[in-house]
């Protein structure tokens, strides 16, 4: 029987929303064991709650901590790294669209009367309005041309076996049912629709190989820069003179850390995709301080 994990509810089978708080139910509550990710004021919670669900994180809830006076968003332990990808893209974004809107409150203040005449006032509002745009999470070109290969094949078979058939019926050796008396109009629809299905199939099976040649440079290009992140990234030169004397949580740590890890990789290699750049750095973070741990 599916659960909610915030309201903590049970539902007959075929609910897939919880009716009070609007989370995805899940199978058992036992699978969703969570954690708090990261805190911070109802509205921004609640925004980063819907972003992260959007981008299909099923395991998102926010609950409030009454002694701090702050809400804290939880996620399971299964999708952690990928929600904390996305947080940092969704922060990133929100930082970057109030440094905008500051900017256009600046120019406007300094101006006006010019503000009058152009409508900056407008678009102030836009910039506030805005929301943050996120392409999701980063997907490694070896991944999709596995997905383009067999939904390729699977459009094939079914424009295919659509396409016989339809001969079939053409033929008369498969009779259609009395009502649809018209086969030859039958015949056009159902072949350009099958026809399409066919030529659909090729092209994501000529993309999947265009996908594969970009995934092997993609897959030198994360040996050269692990092998450059064993030599020169080690957790004191993450660690040194990012913290100071602050106590932060561990979740905003990461936050600080990978930012750091990111700038660092960037001033080696140049014109990375950003997207490719926080996949590799949420994948290698636990081998720089996994590792530290274990030294401990």
């Amino acid at each position: 029987m599916p659960w909610c994990p915030k309201c903590r509810n049970e539902y007959v089978e075929g609910m897939e929303v919880c009716v009070d708080c609007g989370s995805p139910l899940v199978e058992s509550l036992e699978e969703t064991k969570s954690n708090p990710l990261i805190f911070g004021d109802k509205e921004q919670m609640e925004r980063l709650e819907k972003f992260l669900t959007y981008n299909k994180l099923k395991t998102v809830s926010i609950s409030e901590d009454e002694k701090e006076g702050v809400y804290e968003l939880y996620v399971s332990d299964e999708e952690r790294q990928k929600a904390a990808m996305a947080t940092r893209v969704f922060l990133q974004q929100e930082s970057k669209e109030a440094g905008e809107a500051m900017g256009v409150m600046e120019e406007a203040a300094d101006n006006p009367e010019d503000e009058a005449e152009s409508g900056h006032g407008q678009e102030v509002s836009q910039a506030y309005g805005k929301k943050a745009e996120y392409k999701g999470v980063y997907q490694d070109s070896a991944k999709q041309a596995e997905e383009n290969r067999s939904s390729g094949y699977m459009l094939m078979v079914v424009g295919g076996i659509g396409l016989v058939a339809v001969g079939l019926i053409f033929a008369d050796i498969i009779r259609l049912p009395a009502a649809m008396v018209n086969k030859y109009m039958v015949c056009i629809v159902m072949g350009v629709l099958f026809a399409l299905f066919f030529v659909m199939g090729i092209l994501s099976i000529k993309s999947s190989k265009s996908l594969e040649k970009k995934a092997e440079s993609e897959s030198s290009l994360t040996k050269e820069i692990k092998n450059w992140c064993m030599e020169n990234i080690t957790a004191a030169k993450v660690d040194d003179g990012l913290f100071a004397e602050e106590e932060l949580a561990e979740e905003m740590k990461y936050f600080k850390r990978t930012d750091k890890m990111k700038d660092m990789i960037c001033r080696q290699f140049m014109n990375l995709d950003e997207g490719f750049l926080d996949s590799f750095i949420d994948d290698y973070y636990p081998a720089v301080f996994e590792q530290e741990k274990g030294e401990e």
